[in-house]
């Protein structure tokens, strides 16, 4: 009887210890967590372009208009010693399967600094840009505005197409040239020193594709 409460006291104070060490670990595996998920958003910024934390200051984008989204989503400002210096931006493309989710860097010239797929479902294989021998596709915007020539091969232009997916080809191009667009319209927006909220008082950034409370861009439905 002795021997059955002793285990049962020393099962109690494992038990009590491990939600202690649990508990204690929570914080850094939160912070683990947003640090991961910085990386995944901010790796299209270039080393050294930015020194603040873009996913504290938020920018609330409409749904629909240049940027093509279904609902409301959130966009990120980067600054350099304290001036704007990048804004990234998601954009929504129409691909030969369904919805296309791209998330844009532009500079605070009006040039595409790099372009990622967040989600898509283009088949495999063949014009899934998730995979890592079509995605190196999108570089070849990487530095345009929309003064330049955007026009693919397939068109009569001089950028060329994922091989046999054209039409998905045309939709990212026109998702990206849109981003650009948007950015020019409300460049004196969104690069303002107020024009962006920051939250560092909750106690860390919301998940991106949330929405939040941040300063709604002025001219948009």
């Amino acid at each position: 009887m002795k021997q059955g409460l002793l285990l049962a006291a020393l099962a109690l104070g494992v038990a009590g210890l491990l939600a202690a060490l649990q508990h204690l670990a929570a914080p850094g595996i939160e912070q683990e967590r947003q640090a991961a998920s910085e990386r995944q958003l901010l790796d299209l910024l270039p080393a050294g372009s930015y020194d603040n934390r873009p996913l504290l200051e938020t920018i609330a984008l409409p749904a629909g208009g240049l940027l093509g989204n279904p609902r409301a989503e959130t966009g990120y400002l980067a600054r350099l010693h304290g001036k704007p210096s990048a804004v990234l931006l998601p954009v929504s493309a129409r691909g030969y399967e369904g919805p296309i989710r791209l998330l844009v860097a532009i500079s605070t010239d009006g040039r595409l600094i790099a372009s990622k797929v967040l989600e898509q479902r283009e088949t495999p294989g063949l014009a899934d840009l998730t995979d890592p021998q079509r995605s190196s596709w999108l570089q070849r915007f990487n530095g345009l505005n929309t003064d330049d020539d955007w026009q693919l091969k397939a068109d009569g232009g001089s950028v060329d197409h994922i091989a046999g997916a054209t039409i998905t080809s045309r939709s990212v191009r026109d998702a990206l040239q849109a981003a650009l667009l948007f950015h020019t319209a409300e460049s004196e927006t969104i690069f303002r020193r107020v024009g962006a909220t920051r939250q560092a008082t909750d106690g860390g950034f919301h998940p991106p594709y949330g929405v939040q409370k941040p300063t709604t861009l002025e001219g948009q439905p």
